[in-house]
């Protein structure tokens, strides 16, 4: 997932971001109300991890831009989930009635974090159960491993990233700037948006024996789909 984190406390904020990039996911964060806003309307995310208690701009005032001003109107629908330390009633009530999506008080642990934004993704798609599923792949959010015809998937842990952004886009195309930006988080040594060239031909090759295809569309993006039969 290509995860926006809103939060100003930077020892929590760097050790969650480090624990989420360990787990293959992409996080972008900043530390105040207005840098969110700024973010989402330069960059798509997957789902948004939001703080309450923010600078310059609170939460609530984030998720209330976020879901009512015309200039988010292609993005109102992101997930978010709070991560705060009000634990009150009346401060998850009146999140939720702002827009959020789900809400965990501090201290969390980490695993449900990650759960439960699985689980608000797989809602946006209009999906049941605890997998996600797109042309004949499965990918088991709790183990973190890909089946395709009941057989494993082994990925390298680019080509597992990159999967699961294809996966997530359920068929629609993600540009290849949008697909490296997934997979190649924070990594200094991908000097160029080529690079996730060389991690779509390798992912090819093992499906290729597979009901399963990465197809290309000049000028537009990439998308996975089922080859028919």
């Amino acid at each position: 997932m290509f995860l926006l984190l809103v939060e100003d406390e930077g020892t929590l904020a760097e050790s969650l971001s480090g624990v989420l990039v360990a787990k293959g996911h992409r996080v972008d964060w900043v530390a105040d109300g207005q840098m969110a806003l700024s973010q989402l309307a330069t960059t798509r995310y997957d789902a948004m991890v939001l703080d309450l208690g923010l600078p310059y701009l609170d939460g609530r005032g984030v998720l209330e831009a976020l879901r009512t001003d015309q200039k988010f109107i292609d993005r109102q629908d992101l997930p978010v989930l709070i991560l705060s330390a009000r634990d009150q009633s009346i401060d998850k009530i009146a999140a939720l009635d702002a827009g959020a999506d789900d809400y965990l008080s501090k201290p969390f642990d980490v695993n449900e974090l990650e759960a439960r934004l699985f689980a608000l993704l797989r809602r946006r798609l209009g999906k049941t159960g605890t997998d996600l599923n797109w042309a004949g792949i499965r990918f088991d959010a709790t183990k973190r491993i890909f089946f395709c015809e009941n057989e494993t998937l082994n990925l390298s842990p680019r080509e597992h990233a990159a999967l699961l952004a294809l996966l997530q886009a359920q068929g629609e195309p993600l540009s290849r700037q949008a697909l490296f930006e997934r997979v190649f988080a924070d990594d200094e040594d991908a000097l160029s948006v080529d690079a996730i060239d060389v991690v779509v031909y390798r992912l090819r090759k093992k499906l290729t024996p597979l009901q399963a295809q990465i197809h290309s569309v000049r000028g537009v993006g990439l998308y996975l789909e089922s080859i028919p039969t």
